[in-house]
This record gives C-alpha cells, sequence and structure tokens, in this order.
C-alpha cells in the first residue's frame, strides 16, 4: 500500500506530461519541510510514478481525485521535529487502493513497486 504522504523522493528527474497539481504538491512539500531543486524533481517524479501505477490498473480517476485532494487539503504539521504535508485525503487513498486490488488478481502488487523493493535488497 502507497502512502503518498510520506514517499516523496524516489526518482532523479522530472518527467514529461506532469500535471499542475503534482509540482503545486510538490512545491508545498518543498516549503513544509525545506529541500532544493533535486528533491522537487524527486517529489514530482515519484508522484509521475504513482499515477502510471494508477493508470496501469485502470484507476486514473481514482488517482487524480487522491492527489487533487492531498494538493488542495495538505498543510505542513509538526510531530516531534519532523515536518511532514498532513491532509484529509484517507478516503481517496482507500478508493485508489480498492480501486487496483479490484484491477488485478495480485491485489495492488505491481511490477513497478516489485522491481524497486528488488533493487533495495
Amino acid at each position: 500500500m502507497r502512502n503518498l504522504g510520506l514517499a516523496f523522493a524516489f526518482f532523479l528527474t522530472m518527467a514529461a506530461g506532469c500535471s499542475a497539481t503534482e509540482k503545486s504538491l510538490c512545491d508545498k512539500d518543498r516549503q513544509c519541510r525545506g529541500g532544493n531543486d533535486a528533491d522537487f524533481n524527486a517529489c514530482v517524479q515519484s508522484l509521475v510514478y504513482e499515477g502510471k501505477i494508477a493508470a496501469d490498473y485502470g484507476c486514473s480517476d481514482a488517482y487524480a481525485s487522491l492527489i487533487t485532494c492531498v494538493d488542495t487539503t495538505s498543510i505542513c504539521d509538526t510531530i516531534l521535529t519532523v515536518k511532514y504535508l498532513k491532509n484529509s485525503c484517507s478516503a481517496q487513498i482507500d478508493a485508489l487502493n480498492t480501486c487496483e486490488k479490484a484491477a488485478s488478481v495480485r491485489g495492488d502488487s505491481h511490477f513497478l513497486t516489485e522491481m524497486a523493493s528488488q533493487g533495495q535488497q
């Protein structure tokens, strides 16, 4: 299961075709937690990657709803000394996960996420 609130920095460059929503959300993340252009680009690439997975499952609408919710409801919050973007999008996260699980006999496991986890071992 993916958690967009925590996973923003996995890839190196920004992909063509990303929407203004991904850029807006990553800008909010940078304003909240700090960072540089490389962090921003990695954030955007991560969201593009997540969108590709959703599209592969036929869940682009659920992903778009989630990313829009996260962009419009996120606020910067702090737990202890760690800053993060807090949002109220659990229903949209559940809808995306349900869509992906329904679209695959493998649940929400996707070949891209499997390749990433194998590369980290």
